[in-house]
C-alpha cells in the first residue's frame, strides 16, 4: 500500500494524537545549555529515560491501534489477516527503535522521513514470515509514521531556535574548512602576483643603474643610478610612423606647392599623404613618450646616441607602482628586455 493511501485511511487528525504519545513535551528555548545542546532522540521518546510515560506494551498496543485503522474501511486489506499480528509486532520494533538512534532532532528532520524509516526498520529486529505484501505495507506505513513524527519535532518551541544555530557554526565550520584548503593550496593568481613582484624588483635591480664612460670624477662610482643619471632623448618619427587609433591631435594643414602663374595654391595632396604626412609631424618629441601614442616603435641610432638606456629606462619606469606622470602610461605593464646581441647567441 502506497503511503498516501495510507494516509488516506489514516488522517492526520486521527494519526497525530497517536503518535504524539510517543514523543515528550519539552520547554521554550534554544536547547544550548550543556546537557541539551543536542537533544538526542532518546530524551525526545516517551518510553525511555527519567521522563517515561509509556511501557514497551505501550508502544506495540499503539502500533496494534494504527494497524487496524489503517485497514478499516472499504476496500481489499493490502495484507494477509493472519500476519496482522507479526506486522504489529514488526511497527512497535520499529517505532521503539527511535530511542536507539544515535542522532539528535535536526539531524533526523535534515534525514527525511524516507530515509529515518528506513533507518528504523534496520535497527530494530528483522521480521520473520512476513509475505511480500505485508513488507511493503510494514515499510508504508512506518515511513508514514515517522512523516508525522518529524512534524512533531519541527513544531517543538526549541527546533527552530536549535536550527539556526546549527545553521550558523555549520556555515562558520565551512568557512573554516575553507579558509584551510585556502590556506594549504596557494591561489594560482596569487602565485602569479609573487612572481610578478619578484620579476619586476629584478629588472629594476638589474637595469637601474649604468655606467658613464668619460667621467673622471673623484670617488666616482662605476655605475650611476638611472634615475639620477638618465637625460631624455629626442626622437623624430620616419617615414611610415603612426600613431596609436583614436589619437585626435590636431592635423596640421597642408597644401600643395604654389603656382607661380596664378600666386594661388595648387589642390592640396591625396588625403593619406597628408594624413601619413601629419603622423611623421606628430611623432617628434620626447623619446621615452613615444610608446604613449605608438604600438610598435623601431629606434635607429649610431652607437652610443642611447638606444640601449632608453629600453633601461622604459623599463625601470614600468617596474614603480606610482610613476611619474610622464611615464604613467606605463603602469601595470610588463617589460620584457631581450638584447638582440644575446638572443642570436642561443
Amino acid at each position: 500500500m502506497e503511503p498516501a493511501l495510507i494516509g488516506v485511511r489514516l488522517a492526520s487528525a486521527a494519526i497525530g494524537p497517536l503518535l504524539k504519545k510517543l514523543l515528550v513535551s519539552d520547554g521554550p528555548g534554544a536547547g544550548l545549555t550543556p546537557r541539551s545542546e543536542k537533544i538526542r532522540l532518546s530524551s525526545l521518546v516517551s518510553f525511555r529515560g527519567e521522563r517515561r510515560t509509556l511501557t514497551e506494551k505501550d508502544v506495540r498496543k499503539l502500533a496494534g491501534t494504527l494497524v487496524g485503522r489503517s485497514v478499516e474501511g472499504p476496500g481489499e486489506r493490502s495484507f494477509p489477516a493472519d500476519e496482522t499480528e507479526a506486522v504489529t509486532d514488526a511497527l512497535a520494533a520499529s517505532l521503539l527503535a527511535l530511542g536507539d538512534l544515535d542522532m539528535d532532532d535536526v539531524q533526523a528532520v535534515r534525514l527525511g522521513h524516507t530515509a529515518l524509516a528506513r533507518r528504523l526498520r534496520a535497527t530494530a529486529p528483522a521480521p520473520d514470515g512476513l509475505s511480500t505484501d505485508s513488507a511493503r505495507y510494514l515499510e508504508s506505513l512506518t515511513e508514514w509514521a515517522c512523516l508525522h513524527i518529524l512534524e512533531f519535532f519541527t513544531q517543538r518551541s526549541t527546533f527552530v531556535a536549535r536550527t539556526l544555530v546549527e545553521q550558523s557554526r555549520g556555515q562558520g565550520e565551512l568557512i573554516a574548512k575553507m579558509d584551510e584548503v585556502i590556506r594549504r593550496v596557494p591561489r594560482a593568481d596569487g602565485r602569479d602576483a609573487e612572481f610578478e613582484r619578484r620579476y619586476l624588483a629584478h629588472l629594476a635591480k638589474k637595469h637601474g643603474r649604468l655606467t658613464i664612460y668619460g667621467v673622471d670624477l673623484r670617488d666616482a662610482p662605476e655605475k650611476w643610478p638611472l634615475d639620477v643619471a638618465y637625460l631624455s632623448l629626442e626622437a623624430t618619427g620616419g617615414p611610415g610612423a603612426s600613431r596609436r587609433p583614436g589619437d585626435t591631435r590636431s592635423v596640421p594643414p597642408r597644401t600643395g606647392p604654389r603656382n607661380e602663374d596664378t600666386g594661388t595654391a595648387a589642390p592640396a595632396p591625396d588625403r593619406a599623404e597628408a594624413l601619413l604626412a601629419s603622423w611623421n609631424y606628430q611623432a617628434d618629441g620626447r623619446a621615452d613618450r613615444i610608446l604613449a601614442h605608438h604600438d610598435r616603435v623601431l629606434l635607429r641610432g649610431a652607437a652610443g646616441s642611447g638606444k640601449t638606456t632608453l629600453i633601461q629606462w622604459l623599463a625601470v619606469s614600468a617596474t614603480h607602482e606610482d610613476p611619474s606622470d610622464d611615464m604613467a602610461y606605463l603602469r601595470g605593464r610588463i617589460p620584457f628586455v631581450l638584447p638582440l646581441r644575446a638572443l642570436t647567441r642561443h
